[in-house]
């Protein structure tokens, strides 16, 4: 599958997960709420993604998982990006919505593609990027890599080669296997994948109360292994006050 019917450039659903608290930077607002000097945290990427490649594909809609005290300030915010004459409504071409957060990262993922099946009714060929607030750097470039490979292959991460030697060591690091680096990869988001295959996914775990750390882990246990995509260095995640210090500088 290379693209839609009639040739046309797929549509992406773009979910971007902001339900975490994201409080180990410090403070009372979650990071991904905080001003940089392009904007909140939670918007840079999606502001970088709207830039993808016109024969890539387009983005159509935009689903934020967050607590619903954020919804102003999500509001507010992608005002910034393009004009909401309501929420719910944007460009004539891109839809905006809200989700619930989860008890977990596959439970608030779940929620979102709820959101987006029932606002959305996606099309067969349609993709869906799922991408984590907290990673402001994702390039465009990257993106459209992704959906390329996941055109093909159904689900698509990116991933970088690990520097340091890894240990797997037992519960009371008594022991320890050294795992070969040139096996590894550290996952990133966004992460890309056929609508239908994800949903799937997302319906077998929620059935079987299952959780993964990421939607690319998720898929393989379904069955379908996705493909890796060389990841983006720059591409890395917000974690502590150090992180947080270093990206409001890049972002001023």
């Amino acid at each position: 599958m290379s693209a839609q019917p009639g040739g046309q450039p797929n549509r992406l659903h773009l979910v971007q997960l902001a339900g975490g608290k994201g409080l180990r930077v410090g403070g009372d607002t979650p990071k991904q709420f905080r001003e940089t000097g392009q904007g909140l945290l939670f918007a840079v990427s999606l502001r970088e993604f709207l830039e993808v490649r016109a024969e890539t594909g387009r983005v159509v809609s935009i689903t934020v998982t967050a607590a619903p005290r954020w919804s102003g300030v999500i509001r507010g915010e992608l005002q910034n990006i393009f004009p909401v004459d309501s929420f719910g409504t944007s460009r004539p071409d891109i839809s905006i919505h809200l989700a619930k957060p989860g008890t977990s990262r596959t439970e608030s993922t779940w929620h979102a593609l709820q959101v987006v099946a029932a606002e959305e009714s996606p099309q067969a060929g349609d993709l869906v990027a799922v991408h984590d607030a907290a990673r402001p750097f994702a390039t465009a470039n990257l993106l459209g890599e992704l959906m390329q490979a996941a055109r093909q292959a159904g689900a698509a991460v990116p991933g970088v080669p690990v520097a340091d030697t890894i240990l797997q060591t037992d519960r009371d690091h008594s022991a320890a296997v050294d795992l070969p680096r040139d096996s590894l990869v550290a996952v990133q988001t966004p992460q890309v994948f056929r609508w239908e295959l994800l949903l799937g996914a997302h319906s077998w775990a929620a059935e079987n109360q299952r959780t993964f750390t990421d939607d690319g882990g998720l898929v393989a246990a379904f069955g379908t292994g996705p493909v890796v995509v060389p990841g983006e260095q720059g591409n890395w995640k917000v974690t502590t006050d150090g992180d947080w210090r270093r990206a409001v500088g890049l972002l001023a």
